[in-house]
């Protein structure tokens, strides 16, 4: 059987152009895939740096945070000891105002003891004063007495003394402090004065006093004219 060449070269051809349009489409294939793979590869490499863009921010936000955070404790660690110092204050202050409170208190009832002292002691001051006047009073007459008031004491004026100046006045001035006798003034001054000043702090018996103080002025009197 005699090959037909013309219908062999048309088969060929058929071939070649399927294996051509083959080559081409996987070619074409081939292409889009890499087109595909370059567009995937460029959206992942996009991605990759607006994440490394993402971490690059959340690091300088977290590197900010923390520092953030070590100012605050530094601050709250501040505060704590500026709290506990204030505390310390205020409890220091606390106890010496207390301790104030305690001694304006002690110092009150001090004042409200020695106050009431004072008035125990006045109320008796007046008391002896107020027998002084009373037994002046009643030896004004006999005894030729007058007193005379200051503030807070009693001048004694006696007359009929000097024989020879029956108008010549012989003074002593009495104080009375805490209870005690004390002569302020003594005109004409007498001897024993002090004895006598003794001894009517020892008895309380001023009427006796005025009797012994009026015969050393007796007695002066009588010196004077040297009798």
């Amino acid at each position: 059987m005699a090959l037909d060449l013309s219908e062999l070269e048309a088969e060929l051809n058929r071939t070649r152009r399927k294996v051509q349009d083959w080559a081409a489409s996987r070619v074409q294939l081939a292409a889009e895939r890499k087109d595909q793979h370059f567009a995937l590869m460029q959206d992942q490499t996009d991605k990759l740096n607006n994440l490394q863009g993402l971490k690059a921010q959340l690091q300088v936000a977290t590197e900010q945070t923390s520092k953030r955070l070590s100012d605050e404790e530094a601050e709250l660690a501040r505060t704590q000891e500026a709290m506990a110092s204030a505390s310390s204050a205020v409890t220091t202050t606390e106890k010496r105002l207390e301790g104030g409170q305690l001694q304006l208190r002690r110092q009150q009832e001090e004042y409200r003891q020695r106050a009431a002292e004072l008035e125990a002691g006045q109320r008796q001051k007046q008391k002896q004063l107020d027998s002084l006047r009373r037994a002046t009073a009643l030896f004004g007459e006999r005894f030729s007495l007058k007193f005379r008031h200051g503030q807070d004491e009693l001048c004694l004026v006696m007359t009929d003394v000097d024989a020879f100046d029956q108008g010549r006045e012989f003074c002593i001035s009495v104080r009375i402090t805490d209870n005690v006798y004390s002569v302020t003034r003594c005109e004409p001054m007498v001897p024993g004065l002090d004895e006598l000043t003794a001894e009517v702090n020892r008895t309380n018996d001023f009427a006796t006093f005025v009797k012994s103080v009026r015969k050393a002025f007796v007695a002066v009197a009588k010196q004077a004219h040297g009798l």
